[in-house]
């Protein structure tokens, strides 16, 4: 029965092919396309059917067993966001693997908190040390400032001497200088700190076991923290 049954289909896929079949096909071919077109007539080819582009096409065999099913060809537009979803699955992906890649440096650097705190403290040394002597210079330039004002209060003319404005103007230049560096370190000061916090709570996670590169990426600290004044 199951050879009568296949013989049987072998003679309507035939009888559809010749009954269906257009100029310029070849009933040579190894397979036949099968579809119903939207008028509901079933035709076949032996290659993709121009008619049923947007549907599923069944692939035939000769014998008219059923070989594979041809999905509908893609538009333009729809070629297009498949693109762009497997472009950003190829980012995801590759972002993944650079942040999998920083964490395990992140664990190999500093394998427990005493050793990031030791790191943090290194950072903020050359800061702290830059701060101290820009308060320092700034005291000095205070005596100085108030040294340049009486000396000018001492003069009687209403003209101040050349040589007196321009000490003037050169310690109010400095005092202008020193402040700026002061700030700079001050906000230095502020991002190491930003970073080394984000930095502990990231390895936090990963000493307890989180999986590298599935948290997402290290917070940065902001680009210019605001000036302390």
């Amino acid at each position: 029965m199951r050879i009568a049954a296949a013989l049987g289909l072998a003679a309507v896929a035939a009888a559809g092919w010749a009954a269906t079949s257009k100029p310029g096909q070849s009933p040579g071919s190894t397979s036949i396309y099968s579809c119903v077109d939207a008028q509901g007539h079933r035709l076949s080819s032996d290659r993709p059917i121009p008619e049923c582009l947007g549907q599923d096409q069944r692939m035939l065999n000769r014998d008219g067993t059923l070989k594979a099913v041809v999905p509908p060809a893609q538009s333009t537009e729809e070629k297009e966001r498949q693109e762009a979803a497997r472009r950003q699955a190829e980012q995801l992906r590759l972002a993944r693997e650079a942040e999998a890649k920083r964490d395990r440096a992140l664990l190999a650097r500093y394998p427990d908190q005493a050793s990031h705190d030791e790191a943090r403290r290194r950072a903020l040394e050359q800061a702290n040390r830059q701060i101290d002597i820009a308060q320092r210079r700034l005291q000095e330039l205070d005596v100085d400032t108030q040294a340049l004002a009486q000396e000018r209060e001492s003069i009687t003319t209403k003209t101040v001497p050349g040589a007196l404005r321009a000490r003037i103007a050169a310690n109010e230049g400095a005092v202008e200088a020193q402040k700026t560096i002061l700030r700079d370190q001050q906000a230095e000061h502020v991002r190491i700190n930003q970073q080394f916090d984000a930095e502990l709570a990231r390895l936090r996670a990963l000493w307890a076991g989180a999986a590298p590169g599935r948290m997402g990426p290290i917070p940065g600290p902001s680009a210019r923290p605001a000036s302390v004044p």
